[in-house]
């Protein structure tokens, strides 16, 4: 059989174990390095552990609000006339209300977050939130220096010391609520008297101790404190606030905050939610505390006329001694009274107009500041309905603008609608105006001619009618306001929100979410263990030496006809097979033995040639021990040593080199002066190399080499040559016409995959018959080599993937120098199989 027949043959075995060991191969790779996992295991797990003892912790507290689908209009007082503005709630708006500025800024007044204070330990800061040992009370008149952080040190004589450093910081105004300036490098070393004002040019305050203050509990205690802004601490709160809706079937809000602080988030949570629902209320109750200012306003204005109309009324009932007016008097007083009322409240209903004209035509910014028509007794069911969807439209821009901007396609959409009922309302109003002047006009016509009926009266008697016309006139305006303002304070006090808190945010629902103590130490155990792998996948890739069998696959057609484990011996000798025999090495040479007897065709003589393409891949090792196996088997064997250029040979044997293969190329030696025994075994006699000399590559290429082939041929059996590196010289390029087979050595890890790609591939386009011998092969280890053995009990086999099935599986029994049953049983079957193939 031919290496093409020997090729082809083992191709479907080998395809098929690669595609069935890839994935082993990998596992083995990694469990090679299993010293860098478990280190890195462990390093992965202590990072995880410190960065969870030693990150702040943070905790996540939530509430829930219900928001009505429908909301009652900001015009509250319309209750009274029967007119009900009712408008959808946009959910969307209402969580845009609970993130806005506005809301974060009125709950942030109502809660104590102007200092925040801090407890120092030995790896990590902890927020303090009414349990520090003392307060800070600042002077808010004064411009204070926000950022700084100040370090407070409780003395043991009940004093404090006071210290800051920085760079800078900016200085901040709490009445305006605005930055005012800026400073340069601070520098703060003072002890004070708790209770004392500290005036250092940037602060003004005072520190006194609390109830959480205990004696000897807070001397080596390192304490903080930073007096915050407002618009800092709005955005902080914001950006820790988040409102979802539960679900888009229902009107629920979840709002969820997160902090350092549990308590501190709870407090703030509550707040929002509070001032979020006095929203609601106060937009409610707007309505009713505008028309109570405007009625108030107008008392004032009567209350004088009114005291003025009974005094003058008083004084002159005391002047005259009559009791009463006249029949005739007396009813023309009780219908004059009767006009004047009406006058009083028409010009009262008048001047609203002409208020509302002048509010919506000229400016509309604060549509909660309308008055409803309802409110002042208006029942005008257009009039009412007009004021009632512009505050509504007015209302809904505002609202959308706090979560989009004037572009927005709703908010130019509620622009046009708020410009044409603008539009309607003032063409309304200026109708009402007309007609109420009108019939103002016509009341006054017929208080004239009651004027002109009253002069007919005595003079007395019209006196006493004059006065009572203007006290009477002053009252019913008094009694008509009074009303009003009674039923508006009324309908206030009555109003409750639309919305409501279902769940208010607990301490005790604290739940801490950072750090995950679980998923950090997956986390980091995981990247940790990814640094052994990437180091391995790494090595792997930038890898340029021969490691696996698939290397050699991937370069060339050659068969691959043996693999020789790494055998490490304490002597350092390299006749392995003569010394033991027995050993899973001596049997590898044996199965490379039988593979050669099979590309030889069975010849009873044979010329094999070892070479590698460079040194220490193992060439004269591997030529000493095909040598002892041939000789072993009884064969008449013969080592030749053509490293003409660095003579080994002979060290291993422990012979002479003054005379060599060197001596009988030049002619100063004959064939049986350069022939020494081996000395280890009778079958086995070794020609050193000889001398080094000038031009080896002259001398194998002389007629004297092929001289030298055909003498030991008629001698002796098997011929082994040991060569030079290919890649160095071209000594075994010119050796190889004498060979009947060729092993090209390739050793793990040692062999460079371009060098033999390249020599490969160069003796392939020469048309070059080339065997493969792996050498040096580690199962185990760094490299954990790819193949499946099923030696007895050391792990390896036989055939090589060749599939002729001559693993018999030597366990025990290994044939050495003397021949054995078995031994020629698997001889006798191997000629055999050799005579069919050749007949």
């Amino acid at each position: 059989m031919n290496n093409n027949e020997l090729n082809n043959f083992q191709k479907p075995l080998q395809t098929q174990d690669e595609e069935s060991i890839d994935i082993k191969s990998i596992i083995i790779k990694f469990l090679s390095y299993w010293y860098l996992f478990i280190i890195f295991g462990i390093i992965g797990l202590m990072i995880g552990y410190v960065y969870n003892r030693y990150s702040p912790n943070v905790y996540r507290v939530s509430s829930t609000i219900y928001v009505k689908e429908y909301k009652m209009n900001l015009d509250a007082t319309d209750m009274m006339t029967g007119h009900n503005y009712r408008s959808s709630g946009n959910l969307q708006n209402e969580i845009g209300i609970l993130q806005s500025y506005m809301l974060a800024e009125k709950a942030l007044k109502e809660l104590d977050f102007n200092v925040s204070y801090y407890f120092k330990g030995r790896f990590t800061t902890a927020e303090l939130y009414k349990d520090c040992p003392f307060t800070v009370e600042l002077d808010y008149s004064k411009h204070q220096l926000v950022g700084l952080l100040y370090n407070v040190r409780i003395l043991e004589d009940g004093r404090y010391r006071l210290t800051a450093e920085a760079k800078g910081g900016s200085k901040y105004d709490y009445m305006k609520e605005e930055l005012v300036g800026s400073v340069g490098e601070i520098h703060i070393d003072e002890v004070y008297s708790f209770g004392d004002t500290v005036n250092n040019g940037y602060n003004t305050f005072r520190i006194i101790l609390n109830s959480h203050y205990k004696p000897n509990s807070y001397s080596k205690a390192k304490l903080m404190f930073r007096l915050n802004n407002t618009v800092s601490m709005v955005g902080m709160l914001r950006s820790a606030l988040s409102v979802t809706n539960i679900s888009k079937e229902s009107s629920l809000l979840r709002l969820t905050m997160q902090g350092n602080n549990p308590a501190k988030i709870t407090d703030a949570l509550n707040q929002i939610c509070e001032e979020f629902i006095k929203r609601d209320l106060d937009l409610k109750n707007r309505v009713s505390e505008n028309t109570i200012q405007f009625i108030d306003k107008e008392l004032l204005r009567i209350q004088e006329s009114l005291d003025e109309a009974e005094f003058n009324l008083q004084n002159f009932k005391k002047g005259n001694d009559f009791m009463d007016l006249g029949v005739q008097a007396s009813d023309m007083f009780t219908y004059m009274k009767e006009q004047e009322k009406r006058k009083s409240e028409l010009e009262l209903n008048l001047k609203y107009y002409t208020d509302l004209k002048t509010y919506v035509r000229d400016n509309l910014n604060e549509p909660d500041k309308l008055i409803a028509p309802s409110a002042m007794g208006i029942g005008d069911p257009l009039l009412n309905s007009l004021v009632g969807s512009l505050v509504e439209l007015s209302s809904r821009k505002q609202t959308q603008l706090i979560t989009s901007t004037d572009k927005n396609p709703v908010v130019i959409s509620l622009d046009q609608q708020i410009a044409q009922t603008k539009e309607t309302l003032l063409e309304n109003i200026n109708n009402i105006i007309n007609n109420t002047k009108l019939t103002i006009k016509g009341v006054e016509d017929n208080i004239n001619r009651l004027d002109e009926q009253v002069k007919e009266l005595p003079e007395t008697q019209r006196q006493l009618l004059g006065y009572q016309r203007k006290f009477t006139y002053s009252e019913n305006v008094y009694n008509f306001l009074m009303q009003r303002r009674s039923e508006a304070q009324i309908l206030m006090a009555s109003n409750t929100p639309d919305n409501e808190i279902i769940d208010s945010a607990k301490l005790a629902l604290v739940r801490k979410v950072a750090p995950n103590t679980k998923m950090n130490n997956l986390i980091s155990l995981i990247i940790c263990l990814l640094i052994p792998v990437a180091f391995i996948l790494l090595k792997d890739f930038f890898n340029t030496k021969i490691l696996e069998r698939k290397d050699v696959e991937k370069v060339t057609k050659f068969p691959i006809i043996g693999q020789i484990p790494l055998i490490e011996s304490n002597s350092g000798s390299k006749t392995m097979v003569i010394e033991s025999p027995k050993s899973p090495a001596a049997e590898s040479f044996r199965s490379i033995r039988t593979n050669i007897d099979f590309i030889v065709q069975g010849k009873d003589k044979a010329t094999i040639l070892i070479t590698g393409d460079m040194a220490s891949v193992g060439k004269t090792y591997i030529s000493i021990n095909m040598a002892s196996i041939y000789a072993l088997y009884g064969k008449k064997t013969v080592l030749v040593g053509f490293d003409l250029r660095k003579p080994r040979l002979y060290q291993e044997f422990g012979l002479s080199n003054k005379l060599g293969t060197t001596s009988y190329l030049v002619n100063k030696a004959s064939l049986d002066e350069i022939i020494q025994p081996s000395g280890k075994l009778p079958a086995l006699d070794i020609i050193s190399a000889g001398p080094v000399p000038p031009n080896p590559s002259e001398l194998i290429a002389s007629n004297r080499c092929e001289q030298l082939f055909n003498e030991l041929k008629e001698r002796y059996d098997y011929i082994i040559i040991d060569t030079p590196p290919l890649a160095l010289v071209t000594d075994a390029f010119l050796l190889m016409k004498f060979a009947d087979a060729t092993a090209y050595i390739v050793r793990q890890g040692v062999t460079n995959k371009k060098v033999f790609e390249s020599i490969t591939k160069d003796l392939e386009s020469r048309g070059l018959k080339m065997n493969i011998i792996i050498n040096g092969i580690q199962f185990s280890g760094t490299y954990g080599y790819r193949y499946s053995y099923g030696y007895g009990g050391y792990g390896y086999g036989y055939g090589y993937g060749y599939g002729y099935g001559y693993g018999y599986g030597y366990g025990t029994g290994y044939y050495g120098s003397d021949d054995n049953h078995h031994h020629k049983k698997r001889e006798d079957l191997l000629g055999r199989i050799l005579r069919k193939r050749r007949e």
